[in-house]
């Protein structure tokens, strides 16, 4: 049995699955695990921090009470079975590139896994380099798929005149005038959710794209802008409910993605 005792967030899906992820593997046991909105009512967290605890999960030390965190508190956990699997986690380049990973995540799991706050949520710290990283990273995806489709458009006879960079103008201008004018109090998690909602929009365009490289038809393109056009809606739509604002965003965001994307296109077309 170990001696550890893990605090997670238990409305996290992705935290859920890790901590049962562990159980399986041997690592714990069904007691082993305190979920974070009533740690507070067990003794042996006497030493957690509440505000750390929900920005990374805590482990921990039955025996001395000593509290880690996140990757610290994986390659304890490690360590206590799996000693050799331990070391390699506490080796200092191992960590430098797996921490930020592990950080990425935790930091940004309320935007990739959005849910419902209620009174027992905790609010991850914002973390402001980790959502940049986050936003960037679609923004990087994003560019690179679109490049690619704007290649294969250019060789069509109705799209000929658009060209990679031309329909990567047309599809991303609008994301970056809606995140600049946007007002609310929560830019920081508004722009993250829009970059989520961009890459879920271009993560099905990626398949239509496995798809034409199959079966050469534009029909997978123009489906796959069509069908991700109504996920972005329905997503757009359930996020900014849950971050408090009005519905008025999601009309605002939409026109100016279209309109943007109209006007771009006419222009490149006379």
């Amino acid at each position: 049995m170990s001696k550890y005792v893990i605090i997670f967030d238990n409305q996290c899906a992705a935290c859920s699955l890790g901590v049962r992820s562990l159980k399986k593997i041997g690592l714990m046991n069904s007691k082993s695990s305190i979920e974070l909105e009533s740690f507070k009512e067990n003794d042996i967290a006497c030493n957690v921090d509440p505000v750390r605890a929900c920005d990374e999960m805590a482990f921990i030390d039955k025996d001395t009470l000593e509290v880690s965190y996140g990757y610290d508190g994986y390659t304890n956990l490690f360590l206590e079975k799996y000693s050799f699997l331990g070391k390699i986690m506490k080796n200092r380049i191992i960590k430098w590139l797996f921490n930020p990973l592990y950080l990425f995540f935790a930091s940004n799991r309320r935007i990739l896994a959005p849910l419902k706050p209620t009174e027992s949520t905790c609010k991850p710290t914002l973390k402001k380099n980790f959502r940049l990283g986050l936003i960037l990273l679609m923004a990087l995806y994003s560019g690179i798929i679109t490049y690619i489709k704007g290649g294969l458009l250019e060789q069509s006879d109705w799209f000929s005149f658009l060209n990679p960079w031309k329909l990567i103008s047309i599809t991303g201008i609008g994301w970056l005038i809606t995140g600049l004018c946007y007002n609310g109090k929560n830019k920081w998690d508004y722009w993250g959710h829009l970059s989520v909602i961009a890459g879920t929009a271009i993560f099905i365009q990626t398949l239509a794209l496995v798809g034409y490289y199959f079966s050469p038809n534009y029909i997978w393109l123009f489906g796959s802008m069509i069908l991700s056009d109504f996920v972005m809606i329905w997503m757009h739509y359930r996020r900014i409910k849950l971050i408090g604002d009005t519905q008025r965003q999601t009309l605002i965001w939409w026109a100016i993605l279209h309109l943007s994307a109209g006007i771009l296109t006419a222009t490149y077309y006379n």
